[in-house]
């Protein structure tokens, strides 16, 4: 990797790592406090029990947009970067959002479970839901380890 393509790698993982935008326009949390934020939701789904459905799903559900933002911004810093990146490092970045939209829709369908499941059915649904946001928080490492290193 040339000394131009690696700045051009390292200017995109600064990029990647900037500050999102909190709910609150005066606030400004890190992309690393999104995630934990939302991690804490989704891994607090399985804590609820049916009879805590409607308050899981609210949280879930609002931790779904938040990383729909996150997605979006990232999305978006790569459009903007998009003619200082060399093909390579164009082609990683894409492939890792690639991974990570595709981990969040598994996610979402998991979530559409949880909407239409059955009481009876809630521990084995908050279970998958969980796996789903597993993959989605690996999909999320892998896209920040790529910004890195490329």
């Amino acid at each position: 990797m040339t000394v131009l393509n690696t700045l051009r790698a390292a200017g995109l993982a600064v990029l990647l790592a900037l500050p999102a935008a909190a709910q609150d326009s005066d606030a400004l949390t890190t992309a690393d406090e999104v995630r934990a934020e939302i991690a804490e939701a989704m891994n607090a789904v399985s804590d609820y029990s049916a009879q805590e459905r409607d308050q899981a799903l609210a949280r879930a559900r609002a931790a779904l947009d938040r990383l729909d933002a996150e997605i979006a911004r990232r999305e978006q810093a790569l459009r903007e970067n998009w003619a200082e990146m060399s093909g390579s490092s164009r082609e990683t970045a894409e492939a890792r959002l690639r991974d990570l939209r595709e981990a969040r829709n598994r996610l979402g369908e998991r979530y559409g479970a949880l909407q239409v499941g059955t009481s009876s059915a809630w521990d084995e649904l908050s279970s998958g839901f969980s796996d789903a946001w597993s993959d989605v928080s690996e999909a999320w490492s892998a896209a920040d380890d790529g910004a890195s290193t490329d």
